[in-house]
């Protein structure tokens, strides 16, 4: 009966993740294919509507790539709630799940105010890919560097060990699972910030690379040899930039 019930609760946290990133990516294919255009003229003045569709696009997108690598960790937290036996606990999983999403939510700020200043100073194509010569494997490298130092490993390290972070960062109640959704968030944008950067580079608007970006963050948390794909990919970048450098 226990096993059933677990069953059922991982069940249904899979997919509602798998039925938010699956309408996360129909919106972005939606915008790919020109129903909404978002590569904007650089130099026109930007208007409200403007950075509200812009913000909107950045937060779609890191749901679509961000909330399938938090499975993991949103499915052992559903099980231990439903082990406590707390009436809260779809309440709590959910608070979690939004504290995880406001993290990205403030990156996607970030990341929507990099887009404005880059298109006004003309540095973006109309795929929203940089065009310069030297800013692309400039971003490549900080991207290659980051994926070597201790600091994106130990947050890689929290987020390939869900049962380590929930043992070490527990807090009872719907204000505690939110309070752990922002950590665990925190952790995860530590891990991944430079290779969203790298969005820049292959072009917002790109569809497949946005796909191969969200991939890796996936393969990195939940494939066995995650921490030296890490290692392997900050190398590839590494070089990738100095062959972008060279042609250039």
């Amino acid at each position: 009966m226990i096993e059933r019930v677990l069953r059922h609760e991982r069940a249904v946290v899979l997919a509602g993740v798998v039925v938010v990133a699956g309408l996360a990516w129909l919106d972005l294919w939606r915008r790919t294919h020109g129903v909404m255009d978002m590569a904007m003229p650089g130099m026109e003045p930007w208007t409200l509507a403007a950075l509200g569709a812009t913000l909107a696009m950045w937060l779609v997108m890191m749901v679509a790539m961000m909330l399938p690598s938090a499975a993991p960790m949103l499915l052992l937290f559903a099980a231990t709630q439903r082990g406590r036996a707390t009436r809260s606990g779809p309440a709590t999983v959910l608070a979690f799940a939004t504290g995880y999403l406001l993290v990205w939510g403030g990156f996607s700020v970030a990341a929507a105010a990099s887009q404005v200043l880059l298109q006004q100073s003309m540095l973006l194509s109309s795929n929203l890919a940089m065009t310069t010569g030297w800013l692309a494997p400039a971003v490549l490298a900080l991207a290659g560097i980051y994926q070597l130092t201790p600091l994106k490993h130990a947050c890689l390290f929290r987020c390939r060990s869900p049962l380590g972070f929930l043992l070490s960062r527990w807090r009872d109640g719907i204000g505690g699972a939110l309070a752990m959704g922002l950590r665990h968030g925190a952790f995860c944008l530590g891990c991944c910030w430079a290779l969203m950067a790298l969005l820049f580079v292959g072009g917002v608007m790109n569809l497949a690379w946005v796909a191969v970006l969200a991939l890796f963050v996936l393969g990195e948390k939940i494939l066995p040899g995650g921490a030296w794909l890490s290692r392997v990919s900050g190398v590839a970048l590494l070089v990738w930039a100095v062959w972008l450098a060279t042609r250039s």
